[in-house]
């Protein structure tokens, strides 16, 4: 948010938008988006985080359906820990999601995995869709939230990290 705010110009780049930047080559436009074509990973988490403040601004002042946090075993049985539904729209959209709780004992879901799952199923509130694989910008910003926004390492494959995406 530092590097964002640039000392109040808000003209810098934040961590997160470098990251998914360099990772993210696909899918950059959420599904209603109608403006000029996105080409990166930069444009695409500013168009992220700004319909994220309108969901959660939205959500806030109650011009939504209030937000749920439903607890589900999904059938079939999978890895993943967050499941959000993707919106069609971009207004009128809670940030609802489902949380797996068989997943929530394992030892390598820690809060920074969570956070990356949570950020992946609010991607798809947000209108994003992907196939479950690297270079698309659904995937690759959370992982960057997972992995602290550093560079990838052999050490921590992709799969490692998006095994645990709805």
């Amino acid at each position: 948010m530092n590097k964002k705010w640039n000392g109040g110009k808000n003209n810098g780049i934040s961590q997160l938008a470098e990251c998914s930047n360099f990772y993210a080559a696909r899918n950059f436009q959420p599904i209603w988006y109608q403006g000029p074509p996105i080409s990166n990973g930069l444009k695409a988490t500013n168009l992220a985080m700004n319909q994220f403040t309108r969901m959660i601004r939205d959500n806030g002042f109650r011009r939504v359906p209030k937000a749920k946090i439903d607890y589900r075993i999904p059938f079939p049985i999978t890895s993943s820990t967050i499941r959000g539904e993707t919106a069609f729209r971009q207004t009128g959209v809670p940030l609802s999601f489902i949380i797996n709780p068989t997943q929530l004992d394992r030892v390598e879901v820690n809060n920074v995995v969570l956070a990356g799952s949570m950020f992946h199923a609010w991607l798809h509130r947000a209108g994003f869709q992907d196939p479950k694989t690297t270079s698309y910008f659904i995937s690759e910003a959370p992982m960057c939230v997972m992995r602290g926004n550093q560079r990838k390492t052999p050490s921590l494959p992709d799969t490692a990290l998006y095994q645990f995406f709805d």
